[in-house]
């Protein structure tokens, strides 16, 4: 087996176990809400990401050896990864804020939109300036397919839908990223180093959020022991995290960023079955055809070049 038949492999275990986040994503907002009232958007955000991300910073060096190295910690690390993690926290910062008045479908279809903000973004890369005709095609294949999988996608494009495009555009931009670092550097270190730059992130955010709307801190201390909200908080942070995301920063370095998120964009599947194992939503004949769009597109994204190259050898 290659080396990029086994990031191939396990960036789609990330994209199986994203699935589910969309769902405690909302679950924790929800759980929230009834603590810090429906102006508490912004506090539940920061309060989900900074715990999320502080407790996955914590937790790798303690699971993963080579998280402890930290002498292999420099400037240039710092720098990269500092930056990866800032753009990480804007973007789930936004999708939070946004998702509670967003279905967990729209959400996932919107933040999927990344995909084509991904290819964009690679034509200006040194490393990736050629983007094939079947990449392409595969492109745009998940994204229809994201967009449909949960029938038409009931889009009003209020300040919610903005946000989740924005942070879909800063997640395309946290693909190239974690390209550009994890070639540089250690993926590991890459990992722990960004993990904290989020949490720092999300504590000020928390903490100016408060200010802003002036929660009660009792309130906000009432909604972190909430079990509707540490649960999927706690789930997020361990599995999405500290296991998927670090695992993430380890293989996306085989492949290219196109490429990457065009196996990422699997995870409104994925979001959708888990949805029905739970009874939330029904088979229908639009998740058939948007489920078919992404397999389809990650196909011939995959095999198109191959095809190609080996006519050209021939």
């Amino acid at each position: 087996m290659t080396t990029r038949t086994k990031a191939l492999g396990a960036l789609l275990i990330v994209t199986v176990i994203w699935g589910a986040t969309f769902a405690w994503m909302k679950a924790a907002t929800t759980a929230a809400a009834t603590h810090l009232g429906p102006d508490g958007d912004a506090v539940a955000a920061g309060l989900f990401v900074a715990l999320r991300f502080t407790i996955a910073a914590l937790l790798l060096p303690v699971f993963v050896k080579p998280a402890r190295a930290f002498r292999g910690v420099s400037l240039g690390l710092v720098r990269d990864a500092g930056l990866l993690g800032g753009l990480l926290a804007l973007g789930f910062l936004l999708q939070m804020v946004a998702i509670g008045d967003l279905s967990p479908a729209v959400s996932a279809f919107l933040t999927s939109l990344y995909v084509i903000f991904t290819a964009f973004l690679s034509l200006f890369s040194s490393r990736y300036r050629q983007l094939g005709r079947s990449l392409l095609v595969g492109v745009l294949l998940a994204t229809l397919g994201a967009a449909f999988i949960s029938g038409p996608p009931q889009l009003n494009f209020d300040a919610a839908e903005w946000l989740t495009v924005a942070c879909a555009f800063l997640f395309a931009v946290t693909i190239v990223q974690t390209d550009v670092a994890t070639n540089r550097h250690a993926p590991h270190l890459v990992s722990l180093v960004s993990y904290a730059a989020v949490g720092v992130v999300g504590w000020g955010f928390l903490a100016a959020a408060i200010a802003h709307t002036g929660a009660d801190p009792s309130a906000v201390l009432d909604a972190a022991l909430d079990s509707g909200f540490w649960v999927p908080m706690l789930l997020c942070s361990l599995l999405a995290t500290l296991f998927a995301l670090t695992l993430l920063n380890v293989f996306q370095r085989h492949v290219s960023p196109v490429r990457a998120a065009t196996l990422y964009s699997l995870e409104p599947v994925w979001a959708a079955l888990i949805s029905i194992g739970l009874g939330l939503e029904l088979v229908d004949g639009w998740l058939a055809f948007g489920a078919g769009a992404l397999l389809l597109g990650n196909l011939v994204a995959e095999f198109g070049p191959r095809r190609r190259r080996a006519e050209l050898v021939e």
